[in-house]
């Protein structure tokens, strides 16, 4: 299992990081350079899974999928959030030229806590595939792709959450382990 950067762990920097991620009308914290990734075996096996008006992609298991459900990254996340999340689902997805999802897919959801690790590498800009999270009272909040980044964002109920369309121009793809925590 890969390491947290050990910066992330000293106690000022998780109370620094819980009082950002309460202080903002989202709350979310982006931390850059989160685990030592050098040692992961990056082989997933995807699949293409498309549903017209939602989202077109491909959709494997999460590659740290057993760092994602580790007590050690629960109570991590427990420390900056202020919250107790309870691990429901993690995928790895892929996102090719043309690919996206689509705001609505999360209508249904309930209070839960999105992260997403990118594992992708040299994007630019202009490809888009930057994530979007959106609430009927707050500004949206975009994220770019960024290698190594963590993205946690708390999302309630009709907050709505995607990935914009990946350009037909871009030469790579987005590559993301996308986990889900349920809130009480």
């Amino acid at each position: 299992m890969p390491d947290i950067n050990f910066y992330y762990l000293e106690k000022a920097t998780l109370s620094n990081l819980k009082r950002i991620f309460n202080s903002s009308d989202f709350p979310f914290v982006r931390l850059s350079k989160f685990l030592d990734i050098e040692s992961v075996d990056y082989e997933p096996k995807l699949e293409r899974e498309e549903k017209i008006g939602y989202y077109n992609r491909e959709k494997g298991s999460a590659i740290l999928e057993e760092f994602w459900q580790s007590s050690e990254f629960i109570k991590f996340l427990g420390r900056i959030t202020g919250l107790k999340p309870k691990f429901r689902s993690a995928n790895h997805l892929n996102y090719s030229p043309g690919d996206y999802s689509l705001l609505h897919i999360d209508e249904s959801e309930p209070n839960r806590l999105s992260v997403v690790y990118d594992f992708t590498r040299s994007w630019r800009l202009e490809w888009g595939g930057y994530d979007l999270y959106t609430s009927p009272d707050k500004e949206p909040l975009i994220c770019n792709r960024d290698l190594g980044s963590l993205m946690i964002v708390k999302l309630e109920k009709g907050d709505l959450s995607c990935t914009r369309y990946v350009s037909l121009k871009s030469k790579k793809s987005t590559l993301i382990d996308f986990i889900i925590y349920d809130l009480d």
